[in-house]
């Protein structure tokens, strides 16, 4: 193994460490046979993997991700590169926009993670009752587009009152004069 995939191995290693403490924490069992049931793969291969006996590929290292709910360049940049590259050429030609926005899903934040899997643990109806909420509360935050609103992330301009109807002073001529 290379230099790189040993430091990745013990990076890896320091993030196993951090989710076997919190589990304790919690009172949860944090030995390798259970995370290995998590990562779907044998206690051995999990331990050759932490102790940089075997090299990660980006297939481990997604299921590495998924179970420690972190990204994968939290333990391999270099992993995560060409992972992401592999995310680019699954898109067909043409169909860029349906990789959320064109957004690197590798770059996702802990909590971005954790509330996609969520999500996929969901049942259909309930995915749909998140998702009307969300545009909700996105709506509110930042409203959408409309006729009514054509620029709806610039705020609307304050409205001046009506200026107050002006009252003469003249004296008007009578028609007695």
């Amino acid at each position: 193994m290379t230099p790189e995939q040993k430091a990745d191995a013990a990076r890896l290693k320091q993030l196993f460490q951090r989710w076997k403490a919190d589990r304790r924490a919690q009172g949860l069992q944090s030995s390798q046979d259970t995370f290995s049931d998590q990562v779907g793969f044998g206690q051995s291969a999990v331990s050759q993997y932490l102790n940089g006996k075997i090299p990660l590929n980006p297939a481990a290292a997604a299921k590495f991700s998924k179970a420690l709910g972190c990204q994968i360049s939290d333990f391999s940049t270099t992993i995560a590169a060409v992972a992401s590259e592999i995310g680019d050429a699954a898109l067909q030609p043409g169909h860029e926009a349906n990789r959320a926005g064109g957004m690197d899903m590798t770059e996702l934040s802990k909590l971005e993670m954790q509330l996609v899997l969520m999500f996929r643990e969901l049942p259909s109806q309930a995915k749909d009752e998140v998702i009307s909420l969300t545009n909700q509360l996105r709506n509110s935050v930042k409203p959408a587009r409309s006729a009514a609103n054509p620029y709806p992330g610039i705020p609307a301009p304050k409205q001046k009152p009506a200026p107050a109807p002006r009252v003469s002073h003249k004296k008007t001529e009578s028609a007695e004069h």
